[in-house]
């Protein structure tokens, strides 16, 4: 059975940057997509807010000046009493973001590197099960520089997982793929993870990412923890506006709350008024979430959707992101929505066209302002 991680720390350096780090993994919530699998924990944020740092001081290749950082019944950090433990001492796999490989060595020699205390029949017969594992036993005696990216993560991953780690960080695994690879390789990873049925901390920048790979998320900025919890619970509820411009809610305007009747709010953003789910509490001065691909357009103001709120809106711009189209509109208050091509073509958008933008209460975030 895993253990659980508690870590509370404090990384300072010398250009005057803090990074506090606050994670806790908990082997009692299993992933909902495989019984018994590894619980992956995303550590979130945009680059430099600190992930990567706060990865190294839990494998122990910073040190951090404050607090303390508990694995099961170890103590692998703890400022106050002065102990520190080397990384071959905390049983940690590694995965780096340019997954690290040894070029001089062949694939077997990658996954098997670190594995000499084992007798060589031992040590085969580990590294034999991982290249069957993750599909490499064809390009056994290949070197990094013929393999493609996604045969290197494999070995990264394989070669991390040999020394049967306890706790296997990742940092940015899929970052230095191409988006098309990207894609292809998110539901295999996944995969391998819930095999690993250890405890597993994920870095990364990519909302998509973070979505299809963790069960728990801990969002980060500007080197400190904002907020944590499970995954989709910490994307549809972000505690203030800045978690929400994290996890990627692109409109987000001031507003306040009118009145709440019938289970429902209703907001004044801008010179619109808007229907929501009612937010806990008497607040009334708001911030007003939606998500880009929330946002349902039609030509026509009738509509058969069981969306509550109908916004007259002005296109102002279109912006092609393959494969969509980001259009940014104002209904009273500038709104953001994605689209496809061919929905751009059949309602013949473009600077200046009238249109109707319906967003379904659910949809629409309250945040306290």
């Amino acid at each position: 059975m895993a253990d659980t991680l508690i870590a509370r720390f404090t990384k300072r350096f010398p250009d005057g940057a803090v990074i506090r780090g606050e994670v806790r993994t908990n082997d009692a919530t299993r992933s909902p997509q495989a019984s018994g699998g590894s619980h992956v924990t995303v550590l979130f944020g945009p680059s430099g807010c600190g992930k990567t740092t706060v990865l190294r001081c839990l494998a122990g290749l910073e040190q951090p000046e404050e607090g303390r950082i508990q694995f099961g019944e170890e103590t692998w950090f703890d400022a106050q009493q002065g102990i520190f433990l080397a990384p071959q001492q905390r049983g940690v796999g590694f995965v780096f973001q340019d997954y690290a490989l040894f070029p001089h060595l062949s694939v077997a020699g990658n996954v098997g590197y670190g594995l000499h205390r084992l007798s060589h029949a031992e040590r085969r017969k580990q590294v034999d099960e991982l290249l069957t594992r993750f599909d490499l036993t064809q390009v056994t005696r290949h070197h990094p520089r013929q393999l493609s990216g996604g045969q290197q993560q494999r070995v990264a991953l394989a070669r991390a997982l040999a020394r049967r780690p306890r706790l296997l960080l990742l940092d940015e695994p899929l970052s230095a793929l191409d988006a098309a690879l990207r894609e292809a390789l998110r539901s295999e990873l996944r995969q391998w993870l819930a095999a690993c049925e250890i405890p597993v901390l994920l870095v990364t920048h990519d909302r998509t990412e973070a979505l299809a790979l963790g069960d728990e998320l801990v969002v980060m900025s500007a080197g400190t923890t904002v907020q944590s919890g499970p995954v989709l619970e910490v994307f549809n509820n972000p505690a203030n506006a800045e978690v929400a411009r994290i996890v990627g809610i692109e409109t987000l305007q001031p507003g306040c709350i009118v009145v709440v009747s019938d289970g429902l709010a209703t907001l004044e953003v801008g010179t619109a008024r808007l229907f929501a789910l009612p937010p806990p509490g008497s607040i009334r001065h708001i911030y007003v979430g939606i998500r880009a691909e929330d946002v349902i357009l039609t030509n026509t103001s009738e509509s058969a959707s069981s969306a509550r709120n109908r916004l007259p809106a002005v296109v102002k711009s279109l912006h092609v992101n393959p494969p969509m189209v980001r259009v940014e509109l104002d209904c009273g208050f500038p709104l953001r929505a994605l689209i496809t091509r061919q929905a751009v073509e059949e309602l013949r958008l473009q600077a200046g066209t009238r249109i109707t933008a319906w967003v379904k209460a659910p949809h629409v975030h309250v945040i306290a302002a």
